[in-house]
């Protein structure tokens, strides 16, 4: 079964992805804020992370940096964002999902980078 850590400080957007890829049989993990995303990252390996652009504190792009200092390219990680994908630093990412989603289209991005 694999992995997929969400990261959002929205917590409906948090509840909404969670439920869409535990219907998909993937074993989620959450937090709302960059700090403890780090320290699941670490702790439970996931095979992919779903971070959300704009969080305070610590943003999406912060985040990214971090997490590839320490678990560099061997995870998966997909910006899942109300910031237009043309606006977006996309520089080190590995998928983009676009706010508002579709189930479809959120699990046919997951899906496609964990082939």
């Amino acid at each position: 079964m694999k992995k997929i850590l969400i990261v959002d400080d929205d917590m409906n957007d948090l509840e909404n992805i969670n439920l869409i890829l535990k219907k998909e049989r993937y074993k989620v993990t959450t937090a709302d804020n960059g700090a403890d995303a780090l320290d699941l990252a670490i702790r439970d390996q996931p095979d992919a992370i779903l971070i959300d652009i704009k969080m305070p504190t610590l943003s999406g792009y912060d985040l990214l940096r971090l997490l590839r200092e320490k678990v560099n390219h061997k995870v998966k990680m997909i910006y899942v964002s109300i910031v237009p994908k043309h606006e977006a630093d996309l520089s080190d990412i590995d998928g983009f999902v676009q706010k508002p989603f579709t189930p479809e289209s959120l699990i046919k991005e997951v899906n496609w980078m964990l082939k």
